[in-house]
This record gives structure tokens, C-alpha cells and sequence, in this order.
């Protein structure tokens, strides 16, 4: 074996174990409410970022509300595709759940050109009319900003974690998903990214 080979672990479970012990550690010198440590844990674990832990705001009873849609079984929109690749295959046919993105299909590119929005405004549309009540919003501050005016408008919302990123609304976009009275779970600012939403997601499907 050359010299590299002593500088790191091969064994895919060995590597995740140990990272989970970091993590754990490190974490419990931090604030964290403790129904959402298992969740700062994977969020870290995804984002290598310690300082993500403490921006992971729940609302609304949001952990309840979320086992509560999870355990009904249906479908979970995802904002993007990579998001939806991310959600736990296996977690999601135990819980009968079918993560969905529309993003790309034929029909959100038909009304957002028709309209003049974002694919990402026309997919949660097609969600909210198919009757989707779990959302997980990773990636586009629009897509959650038209789930609001949704949501608002009366369409019903079990649960969403909202955690979309970039420097133009999405800080904006978690702050009125914080007051919007709908259960969710968010982090704040402008960090985000499907990884973490994903990350998000996957441990509360393990909650179930």
C-alpha cells in the first residue's frame, strides 16, 4: 500500500461512523433545543459546517406535524431535482412517500412561460392544484415565496422545510415562512442548498 493509503479511512460505514462521532461531540458544547440535535447532526454531517447548527429554527410544532404527514404516506414536493435525489429512498417506501420535482417537466416550462414566472413558481403551483401537502424547498427562494401567497390564498400545507439559498430573498423568503404559521422548519439567512434541505429531510423521515 503507498503512503496515501495511511491517510484515510476505506471503509464507507467506518467513515461515516467516526463523522458522526465528531459531530456529536462537537455539538454537545452547543445550544441546540433537543428535538432538533439529530437534525443539526445530518445538516453539519452534509454541510461540514459547524456554525449551520444554529441556524436551524423549528416552528409550529413543526416535528410533530411533520412525523403526523410523513406517517399518512403521499407525495413530497421537492423544489429541484437534485433535492429529490437526495431524500432517502429507502426511508420514503418504508413511509409509502414519493418524492416529486416538476421542475423540469414539460408543463412547469408551459406556464412559466405563459405567465412570465420562474419554473420554480410554476412548479409549486402544479403541486398545490395536484393536492400536495409536504414541501421541501431547497434550492429556490421563489418557489417558497409562491407557496406563501399560496398557502395564504387557503391551500392547505402540513408541513415544509424551507431552506432555499442565494443572496436575493432567500433570507426574506424564511423569515415570512417563520411568521406564515405554518409548521416548518427552516435556516436562517442566505445559507442553504438541496444537500442540506436533503439532509434535513432524511433525518426526520428516520424520526418516523
Amino acid at each position: 500500500m503507498s503512503e496515501i493509503g495511511g491517510y484515510y479511512e476505506c471503509d464507507p460505514s467506518g467513515i461515516e461512523k467516526r463523522s458522526f462521532e465528531i459531530i456529536r461531540e462537537t455539538l454537545s458544547c452547543y445550544a441546540i433545543d433537543e428535538s432538533l440535535f439529530e437534525i443539526a447532526i445530518r445538516v453539519v454531517h452534509a454541510g461540514a459546517d459547524f456554525s449551520l447548527a444554529v441556524l436551524i429554527e423549528a416552528r409550529n410544532d413543526a416535528i410533530s406535524a411533520a412525523r403526523a404527514a410523513f406517517s399518512r404516506g403521499g407525495v413530497i414536493f421537492c423544489d429541484v431535482e437534485m433535492l429529490r435525489s437526495g431524500i432517502s429512498r429507502r426511508e420514503c417506501e418504508r413511509l409509502n412517500l414519493t418524492p416529486v420535482s416538476h421542475i423540469g417537466g414539460e408543463e412547469a416550462k408551459k406556464r412559466s412561460e405563459r405567465l412570465g414566472i420562474t419554473r420554480a413558481m410554476a412548479s409549486v403551483d402544479i403541486a398545490v392544484e395536484s393536492g400536495v401537502r409536504i414541501f421541501a424547498l431547497g434550492n429556490a427562494p421563489t418557489a417558497l415565496f409562491r407557496l406563501l401567497e399560496r398557502a395564504a390564498e387557503g391551500a392547505p400545507v402540513d408541513f415544509v422545510c424551507g431552506m432555499p439559498v442565494g443572496f436575493v430573498g432567500a433570507a426574506e423568503s424564511k423569515s415570512l415562512l417563520a411568521v406564515s404559521g405554518i409548521p416548518s422548519i427552516l435556516l436562517r439567512g442566505p445559507r442553504g442548498g438541496s444537500g442540506l434541505c436533503a439532509a434535513c429531510m432524511n433525518a426526520l423521515l428516520r424520526m418516523v
